[in-house]
């Protein structure tokens, strides 16, 4: 099996899938921008549906999450935080291409959807906060800690998507770190 191949279709269908949505993306339109034969997607993926699951493995792997919470540990909560922060928003732009199509779901869609890098984020949180907590460093609930952190910065990035850098002028590392002294200043003991 040849992964230069693999990977490029892979690359090709990401592309495709974040401009024009899952189903309005063709394995023709894939094949010809891929400049392969359409047997050659279906000989590596078997559909169009495994192609989509492979795509948002493959990159959930290569996000490495474990880099969000490397190095933490001789911070102070807010100093931590406005580092987790900054390096969620970076895994947000590196993985821009998997959050539009997440964007572009219809509701009759959402069960083609298993892209996990959310959910992954979520739980490490949810683990970090549930560690400072058991530290008596933090007040809360760590799951939804986690989970209204998260929201606030996948928010932050979806009004710059859509908003292609017309909402605001105020950089992104200035707003995650405002991000990380409010969320610190509601949950810091």
């Amino acid at each position: 099996m040849n992964v230069d191949t693999r990977k490029k279709i892979m690359d090709v269908a990401l592309s495709l899938f974040s401009e024009k949505g899952y189903h309005s993306t063709t394995t023709r339109q894939i094949a010809e921008r891929a400049d392969f034969n359409e047997v050659t997607i279906f000989r590596h993926f078997g559909s169009k549906s495994n192609l989509f699951h492979e795509i948002t493995e493959y990159y959930l792997q290569d996000a490495h999450l474990d880099t969000v919470f490397k190095d933490l540990e001789n911070l102070d909560f807010e100093e931590s935080m406005g580092l987790i922060c900054l390096r969620i928003y970076k895994l947000c732009i590196k993985n821009k291409k998997l959050y539009k199509i997440q964007m572009k779901i219809t509701d009759d869609e959402k069960d083609i959807v298993k892209l996990k890098l959310s959910r992954e984020v979520i739980s490490l949180l949810e683990e970090y906060f549930e560690k400072l907590r058991e530290e008596g460093k933090i007040k809360g609930e760590p799951k939804i800690m986690a989970t209204t952190l998260l929201n606030s910065i996948l928010g932050a990035f979806t009004v710059e998507i859509l908003g292609s850098g017309t909402v605001t002028d105020i950089p992104w590392e200035v707003l995650m770190a405002e991000h990380a002294k409010q969320f610190t200043a509601l949950y810091k003991v």
